[in-house]
């Protein structure tokens, strides 16, 4: 009897356990949205930008009551820590965030159901200054000034860049320019002829300490005047930034001395003795020329110029050897390493030349004579042989040649352009076939001349920084083709600006 009871007694269990599991099952809808308009991927510049993003939310059950939610865009800094920066339905937000990658998250939050529904994106933030040209030349009263170029989403002008540091007012600019990477032994340079500091990168301020010779280590009693540098390299060669070598490093100071170096090896960007010297005179330091002649594309060893010895110097051990070499020069030699009584160097340049099988780029030196006769030499700076690839000797139909104040030579054909006053040439000196074309559209003076070889090299692009008192410094880019029948000026659109300062130099920068 007892047996039945607990038979009917479970399965009274059974039932009322049933039942129970029945009703988990009887579900309600809720309200679901979609959130719409948040991209996948922002870019922004710290302290410039704002940032605003205006999602559309669909939802199914909400009848359009936007005080249903909470909204909350959070920013996310590194692995763990986060931040509120907004709490509305959209973001306007001025940009005040580290230079790095950021994940942002977008949450709507259902307060009826507790329900929360997240988008996304990648908030990638830089300075101001972390991309666009550099340029550097001289305000209205003649005194050295830098300026930006800051190209981002949009294109902002950013004047007075020296002004607001620490820094004494300077003449004579020399170049605004960026070494490459973003580790700690990259650089901005100021340069002028009567100073040189580097800028913070993030902020472009700069102090009287930042100065070269806080990296400079000497042994023995030399003593070196005017250390700062001038001229640095390697040089930006791609629109991302990328240099001729990552390894290298070389300067040319303000007194003419030379230094290399390998920062990974130093441990950072440092020096030690002055190489501008040879193997068999280690003491007698000669003063080079303010140019660095080396393969733009592949910097594995570099020429430089005596002054005093009128030669071509190489220098094939950077970081490593502690004097440079002398050139020889053969009979048949199509032109000298070692100069001529009376005849001495006046401009040179590197470019993205490959003539002769030069594939990382000949480099170019205009020499002049006691007769004003110019002469051209193309070579490949290329290791211990660097070969000879061409030269030239300037015919009398190239006006004022000798006199010129600026010059550029194209990579991509055998012309030169040079300016005089307030004239514009360009020569093509391709041997029998010589030409001189005039520009009577470039009305201003020209205070720079530069061929782009960092942005799009193989587009054969020159910019040209004119300046008048009305609308101050232009700086323009055209392009020159490469249509061997004729030169031309063609402007590039959207690639021109007023306003500026009187440029000297202009520079390519793509990182912090």
């Amino acid at each position: 009897m007892k047996m039945y009871y607990y038979i009917a007694l479970l399965g009274l269990l059974l039932i009322a356990a049933c039942s129970k599991d029945l009703g988990n099952y009887d579900y309600q809808q809720i309200n679901e949205l979609q959130i719409e308009g948040v991209a996948k991927e922002y870019l922004v510049r710290t302290a410039i930008d704002t940032l605003q993003i205006t999602p559309t939310i669909k939802a199914t059950m909400d009848e359009a009551d936007e005080s249903r939610y909470d909204y909350f865009w959070i920013i996310k800094y590194g692995q763990v820590v986060y931040d509120t920066i907004g709490r509305a339905k959209d973001l306007v937000y001025p940009v005040a965030l580290g230079v790095l990658d950021h994940d942002l998250f977008y949450r709507v939050l259902d307060k009826k159901t507790g329900v929360s529904w997240t988008a996304n994106a990648k908030v990638k933030v830089s300075t101001a200054f972390s991309r666009g040209l550099l340029l550097i030349g001289e305000d209205e009263d003649g005194y050295a000034e830098a300026e930006m170029l800051s190209m981002l989403s949009d294109t902002i002008h950013i004047p007075q860049i020296l002004s607001r540091t620490q820094l004494s007012r300077l003449r004579e600019p020399v170049s605004l320019v960026h070494t490459g990477g973003t580790g700690d032994d990259a650089r901005v340079w100021a340069m002028t002829r009567e100073g040189s500091y580097f800028l913070d990168r993030a902020t472009m301020t700069a102090t009287s300490n930042n100065v070269f010779s806080r990296f400079v280590f000497t042994s023995g009693d030399a003593e070196l005047e005017d250390l700062y540098p001038v001229v640095t390299a390697p040089q930006i060669k791609a629109r991302t930034g990328t240099t001729g070598s990552s390894l290298y490093r070389a300067v040319i100071t303000a007194g003419g001395d030379l230094f290399g170096a390998i920062p990974l090896f130093m441990g950072g960007d440092y020096y030690n003795n002055p190489v501008n010297c040879l193997a068999s005179a280690p003491e007698q330091r000669i003063p080079a020329a303010p140019y660095l002649l080396y393969p733009i594309n592949n910097m594995g060893s570099l020429i430089w110029y005596d002054q005093e010895g009128q030669r071509f110097l190489n220098f094939t051990g950077i970081g490593l050897s502690t004097s440079s070499t002398v050139l020889t020069d053969n009979i048949d030699d199509i032109f000298p390493w070692n100069q001529p009584a009376g005849r001495q160097l006046i401009y040179a340049e590197n470019t993205r030349n490959t003539d002769g099988g030069s594939v990382n780029g000949n480099s170019f030196s205009i020499m002049r004579d006691a007769s004003n006769t110019c002469f051209i030499y193309k070579f490949y700076a290329n290791g211990a042989n660097p070969a000879k690839r061409g030269a030239y000797v300037v015919k009398p139909l190239a006006t004022d040649f000798a006199k010129a104040d600026f010059y550029a030579f194209s990579s991509h054909r055998s012309v030169v352009f040079y300016a005089v006053g307030g004239k514009l040439y360009a020569y093509d000196y391709n041997p029998g076939f010589e030409k001189i074309y005039t520009f009577p559209e470039i009305t201003d003076p020209v205070t720079m001349l530069k061929f782009d070889t960092q942005i799009d090299p193989q587009l054969n692009s020159l910019y040209i920084a004119t300046y008048n008192v009305t609308s101050k410094g232009t700086l323009s880019r055209f392009l020159v083709g490469t249509d061997p029948n004729i030169v031309e000026l063609l402007p590039e659109s959207n690639s021109s600006w007023t306003g500026l300062l009187k440029v000297k130099d202009v520079n390519w920068r793509a990182v912090n």
